[in-house]
């Protein structure tokens, strides 16, 4: 029987390993996409992260419910270039620029600045009464709370303003809207103010300057005899006629010498002054000549018809000699008058040489005096420049005065909020909902992290290197009449639970060849459904035909008796090993296919019958008349003893309570079975939720349960 079992351990092994390698085959990657472990691991730990996120949820509104309303209110603003339109005309104190993002950032940073907060506390009399300390808290309250925005590109600027109160929020707003808009009016007029009041003192201060220097001016030109009202001064306008006067004079002088010369030239070649020009042109000398004519024509006549001695022609003759006498005399006074003219013609020549002399030496003294006064001019037109400048400029900011205008104006004022603005409830819950997914997804995969429990067949092959042979669903999971798992089986034999034990069995014989009779199972630790496991295995067998013995091995706990409701008094095991109650096989089993043999209750452990021969021998014994002997043992990390008894097995089957049991434990356990000893056939998983079981691997085969659960109906 030795030989026997050392021949399955050897089949087992070669099972096992054959197993493994299919296991480690079916897990080779694929150049496929797959994102069911991803889905796998949010489906697994769906739970834990709704609880979380369902907790941030309630953290969020709490908190929303408790934080203090706050109401905002809203008004709008436009920009314009108003300002500026009229300031082109008027010439303003300061130059307006034309509207650029720039400026609108500006105006946003003047709304909400500390003069425009004080402008608004005065006008609303908030700091009316108050101290340095309180007002300045008012001003902070009022900058932190107010706000500015620009809607989109436009020029329109949102003014919104936070308050416990929605009439204050309303009231504030629309006060710093009012502000704002009339700040540039008011600040233009401020400036025009004080620059017509400066304008106005510097222009009086010009006025007497340029007056001052406009009267040195004079008095120097009056000083040094420089009066002009042609640009020139005196001496030059003198010296100027002077020599006009004498040029005149010379040219008249020449004149009359050249007419007095000729004349006598006349005289002296024995003319009687008939051809003299100015006898000529004398109306006195043309007179007296037709005078002469017709005298002349009287005595031709008379001396024709009379004798020279008559007295018509003697008194003809003394008028024709007195008309020449008389012409004689006014050649005479016509040459004495050329005389005259010539003499005063050089002697007026000669007092506009000296004039024009005398001119031009005092002009020789006033040169000196020129450069004085282009210093004194120049110093009389810079004063009457700077004088008529600040005497524009004032007519211009008198013009100005009452021009001004906004460079704002009000689209629509704030009213009255209904709703507070904080708590904002939709959002704060939104935001509670990223942050509790988020901590749930962190907390989920902290939790996966740490967490060292066996969820799938894959991974035991893959961690401890043996077949998983079968899944113990979790018997609510697939029925929920809720029968009790050791009746379930007679009750529900076409169940999923029922399979599962059948699929145990199938796959401890095709692990040994179908050669292994007594099968050992145990657990790391207690609690993790060996009991259950062997009773139902053992029932699952014994209606397969097969003659099936139970024995509960398990001293502390002697979960298979306490099953079956074992009293006091009743033969079992330990009877039977001590020799006090052998076994009569004919009577015992008889035509009887499933066989049970429990424990008494007993406050004595006779832990050395089960390790000793006497074990051995009954089992031994038993091989002979049951086709299967499943041995329930104890734990094996508490309990020292199970090592021993694992070896009187053909195979053992590790119990492991699906996502409880830990690996380090399972790992532990099977360093204390070793292989040469004991044939551990491979591990069951017990316990399996067949619900969260489809949540898991798609590669373990309850992943499609849901897809063949009506196949057991």
């Amino acid at each position: 029987m030795s030989g026997s079992r050392e021949l399955v351990r050897s089949n087992n092994h070669g099972t096992g390993t054959a197993v493994a390698h299919y296991g480690e085959r079916s897990l080779v990657p694929s150049d496929q996409m797959d994102l069911s472990g991803s889905l796998s691991f949010f489906r697994r730990q769906l739970k834990l992260i709704l609880i979380v996120t369902g907790l941030a949820l309630l953290g969020g509104l709490a908190l929303s419910l408790l934080v203090g309303k706050t109401y905002l209110a809203e008004s709008t603003v436009m920009l314009t270039n108003d300002a500026a339109i009229v300031t082109q005309s008027t010439t303003a104190t300061s130059p307006q620029t034309a509207l650029s993002a720039e400026v609108v950032d500006t105006q946003m940073e003047v709304i909400t600045s500390q003069e425009m907060a004080n402008r608004v506390a005065g006008a609303l009399g908030l700091t009316n009464g108050v101290d340095a300390g309180e007002r300045r808290k008012v001003l902070d309250e009022l900058q932190e709370n107010v706000s500015a925005r620009r809607a989109g590109e436009s020029y329109a600027l949102t003014i919104a303003y936070q308050a416990e109160e929605p009439e204050d929020a309303a009231k504030i707003a629309n006060e710093f809207t009012r502000q704002y808009v009339n700040w540039d009016v008011a600040e233009e007029r401020q400036r025009n103010e004080d620059a017509r009041k400066i304008v106005a003192q510097r222009l009086a201060e010009l006025r007497d300057q340029a007056q001052a220097d406009t009267q040195a001016l004079q008095q120097y030109r009056i000083q040094h005899n420089l009066l002009s009202t042609s640009g020139a001064s005196l001496t030059e306008q003198e010296i100027s006629s002077y020599n006009q006067e004498v040029t005149n004079a010379r040219a008249a002088a020449a004149e009359d010498q050249a007419r007095l010369r000729t004349a006598l030239a006349q005289l002296r070649s024995g003319s009687v002054g008939d051809d003299v020009g100015e006898a000529l042109g004398s109306p006195v000398i043309n007179s007296l000549r037709s005078q002469e004519a017709l005298a002349a024509t009287a005595v031709a006549d008379l001396s024709a018809k009379y004798g020279p001695n008559h007295p018509q022609l003697i008194r003809a003759q003394s008028q024709l000699d007195e008309v020449r006498r008389r012409i004689e005399a006014e050649i005479g006074r016509v040459i004495s008058n050329l005389r005259a003219k010539q003499e005063v013609s050089a002697q007026r020549l000669a007092s506009l040489n000296s004039s024009l002399s005398s001119a031009r030496a005092k002009l020789s003294q006033n040169n000196d005096a020129m450069v004085g006064l282009s210093e004194v001019e120049r110093a009389a037109e810079a004063s009457q420049g700077i004088y008529e400048t600040y005497l524009n400029r004032y007519k211009e900011l008198i013009a100005a005065e009452g021009s001004e205008k906004a460079n704002a104006q009000i689209l629509t004022l704030a009213q009255t909020p209904i709703l507070p603005h904080s708590p904002n409830i939709p959002l704060n819950l939104a935001l509670a909902l990223v942050i509790g997914l988020g901590l749930g997804i962190l907390a989920a995969y902290i939790r996966e992290a740490l967490f060292n429990g066996v969820l799938t067949p894959d991974e035991i092959e893959r961690e401890f290197g043996m077949p998983c042979l079968a899944s113990i669903p979790l018997l609510s999971s697939v029925d929920t009449a809720g029968e009790h798992p050791a009746t379930a089986i007679q009750d529900a034999p076409k169940s999923p639970f029922a399979e599962a034990f059948r699929s145990l069995g199938a796959s401890i014989d095709l692990a040994s060849y179908g050669q292994a009779k007594v099968i050992a199972v145990t657990s790391a630790l207690p609690n993790e459904g060996k009991t259950v496991m062997s009773c139902c295995l053992a029932s699952v067998l014994a209606a397969g035909g097969q003659k099936t013995m139970l024995i509960d091995c398990d001293l502390r706990r002697q979960g298979i008796s306490r099953l079956l409701n074992m009293q006091a008094g009743q033969k079992g095991l330990i009877d039977v090993l001590n020799g006090s109650a052998p076994i009569d096989f004919e009577q015992y089993v008889g035509d009887n296919v499933f066989c049970v043999l429990p424990l008494s209750p007993s406050k004595e452990e006779p832990e050395h019958l089960l390790r000793g021969d006497e074990f051995v021998e009954l089992l031994e014994n038993l091989r002979g008349h049951f086709d299967r002997i499943i041995l329930d043992l104890p734990p094996i990390l508490p309990i020292a003893a199970t090592r021993i008894l694992a070896s009187r097995a053909d195979a053992v089957v590790m119990a492991a309570k699906w996502r409880e049991t830990s690996r380090f434990a399972i790992r532990a356990a099977l360093r204390r079975l070793p292989p040469d000893q004991v044939n551990v056939a491979g591990m069951v998983l017990s316990g399996v939720d067949m619900k969260r079981r489809s949540f898991l691997d798609p590669h373990d085969p309850y992943f499609y349960y849901s897809q063949y659960k009506e196949y057991y109906a």
